[in-house]
């Protein structure tokens, strides 16, 4: 490949053996070069090539966005994968870029987003949202700015859509959505508050991200012959109220119904989430 044109030290524009136009992102793989030189490929992290769907949009970005903004996102995604142990797909030099950009120009103009869901981040994603955190540290401390915690929910977003694959952040977002609003409505019908941090509670969010994730999906599981449910009539009698509440929010607000074995599994996890006998 050579050397087209130089978008900044860590990224050019590059033309393949087959005169295919390429965008080229990898530590220092710009540096001292010039039009018409040969490129380091091995220094290349990531390729974009002309068939790639966000390779325009990648290069309208760095031409707008500041080197140093710029560099730090791609320590952040060199750290995310490190702790990851998996490469995160390329979309997120894209997604994350914007974002980091936009969260520095948001922070400088004193506007701040409300993320929402960060007790549900912070239990269903532990190593992204530490990832995310780490990032928040790094950028602030780079720049000399205090981005809100908030921000870190965003960054976990961009995160879990950029290594689920057929993922994409509305997708993460609605998965997310949906979760809360089966662990608020169980909460609020009952009237408790839980300790968010226990190991029952925990499990009761882990079991409503799944729930979520078959239900946009439109996968539910649909009871059969096989299930077996050893069920006291009581403990049914007991969440079949607060069930029929929450299906009546998930139609109204997405337009579709829980299915009546998911219902039943649930009822099985509001009853260990609450002690329901």
């Amino acid at each position: 490949m050579r050397v087209k044109s130089i978008l900044n030290n860590s990224a050019l524009i590059a033309f393949s053996e087959k005169s295919e136009e390429c965008v080229l992102i990898g530590k220092g793989i710009a540096f001292n070069k010039r039009p018409g030189d040969p490129v380091d490929e091995t220094k290349a992290e990531k390729v974009f090539n002309s068939r790639h769907a966000r390779t325009e949009e990648l290069i309208e970005l760095l031409e707008d966005v500041p080197e140093k903004v710029f560099e730090m996102t791609n320590t952040i995604i060199r750290y995310a994968n490190r702790k990851l142990g998996k490469d995160l797909d390329s979309g997120i030099y894209v997604t994350l870029l914007d974002h980091i950009h936009s969260a520095i120009e948001r922070t400088a103009e004193g506007i701040e987003l409300d993320f929402g869901m960060l007790t549900e981040v912070r239990m269903l994603y532990p190593k992204e949202y530490n990832i995310a955190c780490w990032a928040l540290d790094y950028i602030n401390a780079t720049m000399d700015i205090d981005i809100p915690i908030d921000e870190s929910g965003f960054i976990v977003i961009h995160i879990i859509a950029n290594e689920t694959p057929n993922m994409d952040t509305g997708s993460t977002k609605k998965i997310l959505r949906i979760t809360k609003d089966i662990t608020d409505t169980i909460m609020s019908y009952y009237q408790v508050k839980m300790d968010t941090s226990s190991i029952t509670y925990t499990r009761f969010v882990t079991h409503a991200k799944y729930l979520a994730l078959r239900y946009i999906k439109h996968e539910q599981i649909e009871q059969n012959e096989d299930s077996i449910f050893t069920l006291n009539p009581e403990a049914i009698e007991k969440t079949k109220d607060a069930i029929q509440v929450l299906n009546q929010k998930l139609k109204e607000k997405y337009g579709q119904s829980l299915s009546e074995y998911e219902k039943l599994y649930l009822t099985i996890h509001i009853c260990r989430l609450l002690n329901i006998k």
